[in-house]
This record gives C-alpha cells, sequence and structure tokens, in this order.
C-alpha cells in the first residue's frame, strides 16, 4: 500500500455542472492532495467543454486533470487482418464462422474495405468506423467504450499501485428512471468503490455549489444547453 495515502478519491470530470459540483465537494472534504481528477476524452465533444474541462477548471480549482483516451488500434489490425484474408481468397465462412453480414464479402471490397480501416487518432470516429455507424437510442455503445472503459482502466491502473480507490461520479437521481435507484456507495470489489455525492441534489443545488466555491459553469448552459456532454449527443432533444 502507498505509504501516503491507502485511498484515492477519483473524479470522473465531464466539464458539466455535476460532475463540477462533485469535484467541488471532493476538494472541500479531503482535499487535492487525496484526490485525482480524470477526463475521458471522446474526441466528440464541444470545443468550450474542453476549454472548460482542460483550461479553466484546472486554473480555477488549482488542480491536474489527468486525460484518457479509448484505443482501438487493436480492433482495427484484427479487422484489417480477417479482411485481408477474404481479399487474398479465403471464404468468409471461414473467416468469420457463422457469422452472418446483410451483404456478403468479395475479394475486392474486403481488399477496399482492408485499405480504408485505418485509425483516425480520433476515439469516437474510430469507434463508428470499427461499429460500421453512429450511435442510436436502440444501439447505444457510445458511453461503454469511450468513457466507461477507459475511466475503468485509470482506476484499475491506480489500484495496481498500491492505492484504494474511490470513484466518485457526479450522477442525480432526477436525471433518469435508473439512475433513481441508484445506491449512493457501492464496493466493486478489488479495492475499488463508488460514490454518488450528489445523488439527492437536484439542478438548483448543483449550481448553487458553484456560486458558493465562485466557479463558474460551464459557458454552454448559458447559451440554453441543458446538457454539455459528447456533440451531438443521441439523447439531446432537438432545441
Amino acid at each position: 500500500m502507498n505509504g501516503t495515502a491507502s485511498k484515492l478519491h477519483v473524479v470522473s470530470l465531464s466539464g458539466g455542472k455535476d460532475s463540477t459540483a462533485t469535484a467541488l465537494m471532493a476538494i472541500e472534504l479531503h482535499g487535492r492532495d487525496a484526490c485525482r481528477f480524470v477526463f475521458a476524452d471522446t474526441g466528440n465533444e464541444h470545443e468550450a467543454t474542453y476549454a472548460y474541462a482542460l483550461e479553466y477548471l484546472p486554473q480555477a480549482l488549482d488542480i491536474t486533470v489527468d486525460v484518457v483516451k479509448a484505443d482501438f488500434s487493436d480492433e482495427f489490425a484484427n479487422k484489417r487482418a480477417n479482411l485481408t484474408r477474404i481479399a487474398a481468397g479465403e471464404p468468409e465462412s471461414v473467416v468469420y464462422g457463422k457469422r452472418k453480414f446483410m451483404y456478403a464479402w468479395t475479394p475486392e471490397t474486403a481488399a477496399l474495405a482492408a485499405e480504408l480501416l485505418v485509425p483516425t487518432g480520433n476515439p469516437f470516429l474510430d469507434l463508428c468506423m470499427l461499429k460500421g455507424g453512429f450511435p442510436s437510442r436502440k444501439r447505444q455503445f457510445c458511453t461503454q467504450y469511450l468513457k466507461r472503459d477507459p475511466l475503468t482502466e485509470y482506476q484499475l491502473n491506480l489500484v495496481e499501485a498500491g492505492w484504494l480507490v474511490e470513484s466518485w461520479q457526479g450522477v442525480r437521481a432526477d436525471e433518469s428512471e435508473a439512475r433513481r435507484w441508484l445506491p449512493a456507495y457501492e464496493y466493486l470489489g478489488g479495492g475499488v468503490s463508488v460514490f454518488r455525492p450528489i445523488l439527492r441534489w437536484n439542478v438548483a443545488d448543483v449550481f448553487a455549489a458553484h456560486r458558493a466555491a465562485g466557479i463558474k459553469p460551464n459557458p454552454l448552459y448559458k447559451q440554453g444547453m441543458s446538457r454539455v456532454g459528447c456533440m451531438p449527443c443521441i439523447n439531446c432533444g432537438k432545441a
């Protein structure tokens, strides 16, 4: 176990109002030295959110914000390898087994796909290329691959370094039916627990915390946006 502290309070910062309020509470209760702040860069955030999370908040709160990004290099390599086999003449049934596609691969289309299937370095675009389409309400794969998985890996690396990790999540019960039934605290095992300190707060409480600390909210809220996550998020209304 690390000799300076046994537990780290790891705050997932998104640049939104709820995660900022969560960070303010973590600093107030535990101090900066016992906290870590991490931003998952999806490659699809509004430029104002990047500036707020990675420039304004670090300066205003006197903190360091670590950045994690999903890397799909291995997945691209595996897909290209399979397509190259088909381009070389192997039957699709041999390469993919019982997996069926809407359209059958030909050596020509497989060769073209293998040539085009190159990572861009933008996690969101790379994930869409691998999935063969953009996220939707019925096919909502973005959060897991672009945020949850990189943040989990970050936390597990801290555990391997000898820390106990308490993951601070800025979620509120009134955001959705699913979140309404979340516990405020749970132990996941393996040295990782989850704390949701503002679970029972409402929107007014969140902005009040900003004002009390002298912290400006993300400027996108003043432009009429109710959420400032990925742009455009599939969960946003047209307005």
